[in-house]
């Protein structure tokens, strides 16, 4: 319930939904930014083209790409939605949100607004369908411990705004444990919004 209350909270596509962070421009092509672990930031990196991968930073750089927090986002398009995105030369944007469900006993200061424990975020924009790689970098291991029951990951899907101030893409979200994620890569597919 609580994931579908941030779901509700976050999303607008259009009449559809869409992530809150969609409200505002996409970072810029570029390698994440150093985020302190007790308030990780979204961190951003483009795939699809010859570029640096992002660097973990604080005590998550020791969490290796076979993590057992690493996953991979499958992006399919429907014709027209690639179509639309190679003519206007505009981006994919997968956003990754980390969170648990808090123990009884866990700090206040370690539960967000949402009554959630804040593990982490991470997009990763691509030029054209294909997939995304989260190597686990941007979980907040030390938070874990506040953790009741398995960490989650809620992933949404959206165009990257750089041709359009809006968003253009109708796409499926996950939103389940980790380990899920995990086992296997995520399928999301997108069309047009209104297609």
């Amino acid at each position: 319930m609580k994931a579908m209350h941030r779901i509700g909270m976050g999303l607008l596509l259009s009449g559809a939904l869409v992530p809150a962070a969609c409200s505002q421009a996409p970072a810029p092509l570029a390698a994440a930014q150093p985020q302190p672990a007790t308030a990780p930031t979204p961190a951003v990196a483009v795939a699809n083209e010859p570029a640096a991968e992002p660097q973990p930073t604080g005590p998550a750089a020791e969490i290796a790409p076979d993590s057992p927090f690493a996953f991979t986002v499958s992006i399919t398009l429907s014709p027209a939605a690639a179509q639309k995105l190679a003519a206007s030369k505009e981006t994919i944007v997968i956003s990754a949100f980390h969170y648990g469900d808090p123990k009884p006993d866990a700090p206040k200061s370690a539960v967000d607004d949402m009554g959630q424990i804040h593990l982490g975020n991470q997009e990763i924009e691509l030029r054209d369908a294909g997939d995304a790689v989260f190597d686990g970098h941007a979980v907040n291991t030390g938070y874990l411990r506040f953790v009741d029951g398995d960490p989650k990951v809620n992933i949404n899907v959206y165009s990257g705004r750089h041709a359009s101030e809006d968003n253009v893409l109708n796409c499926d979200f996950f939103d389940d444990a980790i380990q899920i994620a995990h086992a296997k890569p995520i399928a999301i597919h997108c069309g047009l919004i209104g297609e």
